[in-house]
């Protein structure tokens, strides 16, 4: 059929169908509830066993990806693993934390058997299932073009738009009607599609950095001063350069706009730390990507962009969100009694681990008398990966920390001129620094879809940029000058040997 239009091969099939399925599970993760709820997440579960087994059949799977990361990666995957692992009962009761248990068991008359190291196998099960999902997107992000990098980059941006568009719509109506599952619920901050503001917050605290990169970048490029000598362009030359150009200011535009609603809409979650978070990573942004447009260049558009928001969301109503930092002190929170429960459980544990998944169950052991309510997570994510995972999910965390540092100085442009692909970069790491610091307070990386984007992020920052890539990123751009008409030189016409008579040969 000449409709359709088939790879010229079976490697770009699987290509094509990886990447497919890669934009599909972006798209359908944060769409019910965030993932966190059981059907979603088996949805997400297929398509990343999907993908894995797609990804495992292309030839020079890994390749991407130093070797150092690729055995942390596979460390992460065994071990739950190794806490399915049936031992013998007297192994089992030798185990720290085990003694409570096994006392337990023996006063109901359990028989004696063989016992996993987690304390609950079938929730370790399902924590294996889950930890599939952004393990896939990472190896898939990697192994992407770059092309296809960016494609997927903006897709990102725009559910990072449309989440703040319809949190922006839930403040300013007061009730979850754009969601028919939630209809009726009186609401007074944005949440999107996700049953938490924080978790808003989250997906738009990793958004904001990538948008303000792209926007710097694409302004870069509308600059076209690299490599012209002369006086520096006054304001009204850039102005008229960038509009000379409809798709590159066109783009310009659309980042700003995008960058605005996400500012927005991550103000409005009324979340304190995504906010406060929000102005860290403009001020990160200033100072990674001012040296390479130019400190005060840089300074003046990271400013602007910052007032621009700060007029709208004053216009909007700003005083319900500075309410959450003056009414409610941080002090006052519940998460530091957590958070003591959560360390006692760590050391009872201390090195082995409950086991991945069992927090919600096996912290009512330690749950601390002044917290009224059922504690699902920990409100720290490293906190409670300790207490599932012990010594080995510490050791790994430190390993992780250690490669995404190293990583800055790879990707680091030594040059003057940084390619949009560079700033690409760039922003998703300083994406997952917001991220990250958000998990301190937070269990944002346990929602499947923020831990999605999280590892979509992350993909993008270990990306492995192609050798024409790494030639082409030292040269500047050239900058097309118009032609100017010289006067062409006058030709004068020869003297002509004149007849002239000598009055001497007479």
């Amino acid at each position: 059929m000449k409709g359709l239009v088939r790879p010229a091969s079976d490697e770009a099939g699987l290509v094509f169908s990886g990447v497919a399925i890669l934009g599909a599970m972006l798209v359908f993760a944060p769409l019910i509830m965030g993932g966190n709820r059981p059907l979603p997440l088996l949805i997400l579960e297929l398509a990343a066993i999907v993908l894995l087994c797609l990804l495992l059949l292309r030839p020079g799977f890994g390749q991407q990806l130093p070797r150092p990361l690729l055995i942390a990666l596979g460390a992460l995957v065994v071990l739950p693993i190794v806490q399915l692992l049936p031992l013998p009962e007297f192994v089992w009761d030798w185990l720290p934390g085990r003694e409570f248990y096994a006392t337990a068991s023996g006063a109901v008359g359990a028989t004696s058997g063989y016992h996993a190291v987690s304390l609950i196998p079938a929730v370790t099960e399902s924590a294996l299932l889950v930890l599939l999902v952004p393990a896939s997107v990472f190896l898939a992000t990697v192994a992407t073009s770059e092309a296809q990098l960016m494609r997927l980059i903006n897709l990102f941006i725009g559910l990072a738009v449309i989440q703040a568009v319809i949190g922006l719509a839930q403040f300013g109506t007061g009730s979850m009607t754009v969601l028919a599952s939630l209809e009726g619920e009186g609401v007074s901050a944005a949440h999107g599609t996700y049953p938490n503001s924080d978790h808003l917050a989250g997906l738009l605290e990793m958004a904001l950095p990538v948008v303000l990169g792209l926007l710097i970048a694409n302004i870069q490029i509308g600059g076209g001063t690299q490599g012209r000598p002369g006086r520096k362009p006054s304001l009204r030359q850039r102005i008229s350069r960038l509009f000379s150009s409809g798709i590159r200011f066109n783009r310009v535009a659309i980042y700003a706009a995008a960058g605005i609603a996400i500012l927005l809409g991550l103000t409005f979650s009324h979340s304190r730390t995504g906010v406060s978070l929000a102005m860290l990573g403009i001020l990160v942004c200033s100072l990674v990507f001012g040296r390479r447009v130019g400190g005060q260049r840089s300074s003046r558009l990271i400013t602007a962009f910052t007032v621009i928001g700060v007029a709208l969301a004053l216009e909007i109503g700003l005083s319900s969100v500075l309410g959450r930092f003056t009414g409610e002190g941080l002090t006052d929170d519940l998460r530091w009694s957590i958070f003591a429960g959560t360390v006692q459980g760590i050391r009872e544990f201390f090195p082995i681990g409950s086991g991945f998944g069992t927090y919600p169950a096996v912290f009512r052991r330690f749950q601390p008398g002044n917290v009224p309510e059922f504690v699902n997570h920990a409100h720290n994510d490293y906190l409670e990966w300790l207490f599932e995972g012990g010594l080995p999910a510490g050791i790994l965390m430190i390993v992780f920390l250690a490669l995404y540092v190293l990583r800055w100085r790879k990707i680091w442009p030594r040059e003057e001129y940084c390619p949009p692909y560079g700033f690409m970069r760039l922003s998703a790491g300083i994406g997952l620094l917001m991220m990250g610091l958000h998990g301190l307070v937070d269990f944002n990386l346990h929602i499947p879809a923020n831990a999605v984007f999280f590892s979509f992020l992350a993909g993008v920052f270990f990306h492995q940029a192609t050798p024409a890539r790494q030639e082409r990123s030292t040269r500047p751009p050239k900058v097309r000058q118009e032609p100017t008409l010289k006067p062409a030189p006058l030709k004068l016409p020869e003297p002509v040997a004149a007849d002239i008579r000598n009055p001497f040969a007479d």
